[in-house]
């Protein structure tokens, strides 16, 4: 009878042991440490390159030359071909063209344009026909000279020209131009030349002064209408 209790009592504390017989509330997977757990992946963020900012005050040389086909009207003083009609001729962004026909014949006057400055590349008399030179034949005209460079202050030379002032006001026909820039030479004569140009509209005067004889002699022209 002894041995039957105890045989009893094995089978069941064997029954109660099985490993085949699961706590449903105890995970199979132990739970898993902080390092082990996988880390949020930070992206990060895209770098920004600032665009560069323009630099106050600087001149864009191209707003010195009026829109692609404007024509405007000069009056003349002093002699009878001061007066005359100037046509503007856009070839492309950085070259241009002005027509000068003052009753007796045509000029033409051609300039490029850098951030730098505004090159005179072809200058002809007695033009006549129609000018559309390509982009390469346009390139290939060699400087003649330079109608205005930066930085543009009062005291700087241009070529032969001085930078006399560059707040000037100036009242002519059309209206009153306030920052104009008055370029000046003197020649071998005596004879003082004078140009006066403002932003949008190019050259609004130019002056020509010679003393002969205690006489002083002036003509000018002065712009008077935009079409």
């Amino acid at each position: 009878m002894k041995r039957f209790v105890v045989l009893m009592l094995f089978l069941l504390l064997s029954a109660c042991g099985d490993d085949s017989v699961e706590d449903p509330s105890i995970s199979k997977n132990p739970p898993t440490t902080e390092e082990e757990q996988p880390k949020e992946v930070i992206e990060e963020p895209e770098e920004v390159v600032a665009e560069p900012e323009p630099e106050p005050n600087k001149i864009q040389l191209s707003n010195f030359f009026m829109q692609d086909g404007a024509t405007a009207t000069y009056l003349g003083e002093g002699n009878e071909y001061a007066s005359y009609r100037a046509r503007t001729q856009w070839h492309n962004d950085y070259t241009v063209s002005i027509f000068e026909d003052n009753g007796g014949s045509t000029l033409l006057r051609t300039y490029r344009i850098s951030d730098e400055s505004i090159d005179l590349i072809q200058e002809q008399g007695e033009f006549y026909d129609e000018f559309n030179p390509t982009d390469e034949e346009l390139q290939a005209l060699p400087k003649l000279s330079t109608f205005l460079k930066l930085p543009v202050e009062a005291g700087e030379n241009i070529d032969d020209w001085e930078v006399i002032s560059v707040n000037d006001t100036i009242d002519t026909p059309f209206q009153v131009f306030k920052q104009v820039i008055v370029l000046e030479k003197t020649d071998d004569t005596g004879a003082i030349q004078r140009r006066y140009i403002v932003e949008k509209y190019g050259e609004i005067k130019r002056e020509f002064i010679m003393n002969e004889e205690d006489i002083e002699f002036v003509v000018t022209s002065t712009l008077e209408s935009v079409e």
